[in-house]
């Protein structure tokens, strides 16, 4: 009989040196705090976990003390317990109890997942040391999206092949040593691997691993136990090693690839032909001549869009050349990765979107930053610092920004209410004693401050 935990008996020389840390995001049933934090440390005697009265404490887990916290964007009952970074066997050990505890006491949805943090032991690999292009070309997304396939495109989980460069080069055969230096590390977290801790002190690295979440996680834990074995030895096997024939291999076919499609629609008709159904124009006019003649000069923000939205057809695409802003009208938009400055009109969007104005339009399961919005519909999502005028929020996290329009259930965290702002009765509106974990929040000024 196969079993998960004997896949890779044969590297355990490379497993027992790991320090595993674990953030695991889920939702309590019934239990309240209290009740919550006495069973934890019930059932993960001799560990004591903390609950804390300040959201993202600035305790540390460390040895045997591991902290839980509320995730008010998840939902008034969405927690995440954070472990101190263990030893491979103890780690083990504890994800399997608390994936018990989650079985019995908690559920889990979509919109939750568990990171896996990963480091090694002070005598034997430094992350300063690791190999990042080389991790990137052997990690086996297709692998992780089979088992976990609604992870795939998440826009909080978004492919580390995305960090590869090719949109500088003209030719594809080219030396690895010259894609490795131009290779940009992302400067924010929101990636399957988040290499955002690699260069700090010995103490202080590790590499966290985003990609395995959603509904009922925590029903599979061989799932869960071969994966934390497989990030391992690909982390391993990627620290202080040079690039194989089999990685030039992988390097040549994704740089010819996404050259070619670069390439490809950067003559006007060449987009007419892979995009048919979708309408340029510039200011409105959307002449073969008119729009040929600014083609050059918009194809970058163009294809910016194209690369960060899943197969968007069938809408208008409008270059405003006094503003030099896109709109986009009558799309459905899908973000597999940040969509930024964009305006979007009467259009059905999900994904990450930063310093967008959204017109009549439907937003759901998406984190809007320091977005306007008007005369639209926002459903689960995260609002952080936006502008929201005559619009609908349902169940929808809205921390320090200006509404002046109707929020029905979610969390009201912080932020200016209009003249004609409602809330009704479903809304939680946090306060430093009304909430589930009795949490106290630091607004953004506070933390600048710190």
């Amino acid at each position: 009989m196969k079993k998960y935990t004997d896949k890779f008996l044969n590297q355990n020389h490379k497993l027992k040196n790991a320090i595993i840390g674990f953030e695991l995001e889920f939702y309590m049933s019934d239990l309240s705090y209290y009740k919550t934090l006495e069973q934890l440390n019930i059932d993960l005697s001799p560990v004591k976990v903390w609950g804390f009265r300040k959201y993202h404490s600035d305790f540390i887990p460390t040895g045997l003390n591991f902290k839980i916290e509320n995730d008010s964007s998840g939902g008034m009952n969405c927690v995440e317990l954070i472990t101190s970074p263990l030893p491979y066997i103890e780690a083990k050990y504890y994800l399997i109890k608390i994936i018990k505890f989650i079985q019995t006491y908690g559920y889990t949805n979509d919109k939750v997942s568990i990171h896996f943090n990963i480091s090694f032991d002070k005598e034997n690999k430094d992350l300063n040391d690791l190999n990042i292009l080389k991790l990137i070309l052997n990690v086996d997304e297709e692998e992780i999206y089979r088992l976990y396939p609604n992870r795939k495109g998440n826009i909080y989980a978004k492919s580390v092949k995305r960090l590869v460069p090719y949109k500088e080069y003209d030719y594809f055969n080219i030396p690895i040593s010259v894609v490795k230096n131009n290779l940009r590390l992302p400067s924010d977290k929101y990636y399957g691997i988040n290499f955002l801790h690699i260069n700090e002190h010995k103490e202080n690295q590790r590499l966290e691993f985003r990609y395995v979440g959603g509904k009922d996680y925590e029903k599979n834990l061989g799932n869960l136990l071969y994966f934390m074995d497989k990030f391992i030895i690909n982390t391993y096997d990627c620290i202080g090693t040079n690039f194989s024939k089999e990685d030039i291999t992988k390097l040549e076919e994704y740089l010819e690839e996404n050259i070619s499609k670069y390439k490809n629609i950067s003559k006007f008709d060449n987009f007419i032909i892979d995009y048919n159904t979708i309408q340029l124009q510039i200011d409105q006019i959307n002449t073969y001549e008119y729009v040929s003649a600014y083609y050059t000069n918009i194809f970058n923000k163009l294809y910016n869009l194209l690369d960060s939205a899943f197969d968007l057809k069938e809408c208008i695409i409008n270059y405003v050349t006094q503003t030099q802003t896109l709109e986009v009208i009558d799309a459905k938009i899908i973000s597999t990765s940040i969509i930024k400055h964009i305006d979007l009109i009467n259009c059905d969007c999900e994904g990450i979107f930063e310093n967008c104005f959204f017109v009549g339009s439907d937003i759901k399961k998406s984190q809007l930053t320091k977005c306007k919005v008007h005369q639209s519909d926002v459903i689960e999502s995260k609002l952080l610092s936006c502008k929201v005028e005559s619009s609908e929020l349902n169940n929808c996290y809205f921390l320090e920004g200006y509404l002046n329009g109707d929020m029905y259930g979610g969390v009201f965290r912080s932020g200016d209410l209009g003249p004609y702002a409602t809330l009704d009765s479903n809304v939680n509106v946090v306060t430093d004693g009304d909430n589930f974990f009795n949490t106290r929040y630091d607004s953004e000024v506070d933390k600048k401050k710190k």
